[in-house]
């Protein structure tokens, strides 16, 4: 018999991954609320605060609940009236009437009495509600989950894309300690906790057990999807804060919101490796992961064609070497950093940066290395008949034009 999952927040960036995810695993899926665009999933009509159909919950396994309503942070606070405080408790008490054996409240890592924002504090309030109530032992489960990347360019992933576009960027909390985690791995851990919750831990952590600052993570975002490095600004906290509110005022900027701000300044790490043990949740690399976003696809075709361009001296217009030779460099550990961007527009101005003793040490080498031997599987190509020495010739003249730039461009290219 097919699993039933009552989905809240279905149309977010978490929660659409999940009702699809949940799908693929043949679970029937009911929304309370908006469902995922696109998506022919049952909907029921439904807001954050007012008392659900009992009927939702008929024969359903487990409640996830996504959904959440910034706007009542920002009016309300911590205080009672808070939509989603008093939205998560009705949701839970009906969902409990109409007979649910489990309720999966989506938190945060930065739930503390003590954070700097409202939603810090209103995930940490929910969450000590949820499980005073007197069935939650074994029925109420709090995902605490870190900082969300991949998957659909959304919510606060999409805003961290964007940001790693930005050759110089100032910001705040750089030195905060966050936890990335891939959305399908919280996807995985809220399924199992879902329909196969581990005993004993009604409070889990969703993060990675391995936190960097943000810089790092601005850097590795940085470095994956476009190979290239960020020079990081701090920017102190309330010059910060002051910019959110002169951006509320100023028409055509955008708005940022000081929740974010303090969220974001108020972060601190969470053990999280017992947690992901327990629901059998295994990480991938945070870098690879990202590498297959669509830029960083984009970068290694458009670098292996350009190097085979360079190696032959004419345009490849085999799509399968390009695909081996693009295969190739993303398993290069050097593939990290990027080909200079106009040595990729124009092929030709490689020689200005490939070093004067080659070296299977230097990254412009092992690239060159890599697209002759593929270069040498293509087929023989007809060439236009110039004389030897107009060859030479021009070689000649362009070695003494390249040797001083790559004197000095070889060894920054290391």
């Amino acid at each position: 018999m097919p699993q039933r999952l009552v989905v809240t927040g279905a149309s977010g960036y978490i929660g659409a991954r999940l009702v699809e995810r949940a799908r693929q695993r043949g679970c029937e899926v009911v929304v309370l609320g908006s469902p995922p665009p696109g998506s022919d999933v049952t909907a029921i009509p439904w807001r954050l605060g007012e008392v659900p159909r009992l009927t939702a919950f008929l024969s359903a396994t487990a409640v996830v609940h996504l959904a959440h309503d910034w706007a009542s942070d920002r009016a309300h606070g911590t205080g009672p009236d808070n939509a989603n405080l008093k939205g998560a408790e009705i949701l839970a008490e009906t969902a409990r009437g109409g007979g649910l054996s489990r309720f999966i409240f989506a938190s945060t890592t930065s739930a503390r009495p003590e954070a700097l924002n409202a939603y810090g504090k209103i995930k940490f309030a929910i969450e000590e509600r949820l499980k005073t109530m007197p069935w939650s032992e074994g029925r109420i489960f709090c995902a605490r989950i870190g900082l969300v990347y991949g998957g659909p360019e959304r919510a606060q992933y999409g805003l961290m894309a964007k940001l790693a576009g930005l050759p110089v960027l100032p910001m705040i909390g750089l030195d905060r300690e966050v936890q990335p985690i891939h959305v399908d791995e919280v996807v995985e851990g809220l399924l199992r906790l879902a329909i196969d919750p581990p005993l004993g831990r009604q409070t889990v952590v969703i993060a990675s057990p391995a936190p960097m600052t943000f810089g790092a993570w601005l850097r590795t975002v940085r470095r994956a999807r476009h190979g290239r490095g960020m020079l990081l600004v701090p920017v102190p906290i309330r010059l910060a804060l002051a910019g959110c509110d002169l951006s509320k005022r100023i028409r055509f900027v955008p708005t940022v919101e000081r929740e974010r701000v303090l969220g974001l300044a108020g972060a601190a790490a969470m053990p999280s490796a017992g947690d992901l043990a327990a629901l059998g949740v295994w990480l991938r690399d945070p870098f690879r992961a990202l590498m297959e976003c669509r830029p960083a696809r984009r970068r290694p075709v458009a670098e292996s064609a350009a190097l085979l361009r360079y190696v032959t001296g004419a345009r490849v217009r085999s799509p399968g070497a390009i695909i081996r030779l693009a295969r190739a460099l993303r398993r290069d550990p050097a593939f990290r950093r990027a080909m200079p961007s106009m040595a990729v527009r124009w092929p030709a101005l490689t020689r200005l940066v490939e070093p004067m003793r080659p070296s299977m040490q230097h990254r412009v080498s092992r690239r060159l290395h890599l697209a002759a031997m593929v270069a040498e599987s293509l087929p023989d190509q007809p060439k236009r008949r110039v004389l030897w020495f107009v060859t030479v010739g021009v070689q000649l003249v362009l070695e003494a034009v390249a040797t001083p730039f790559r004197l000095v461009l070889g060894r920054l290219a290391a």
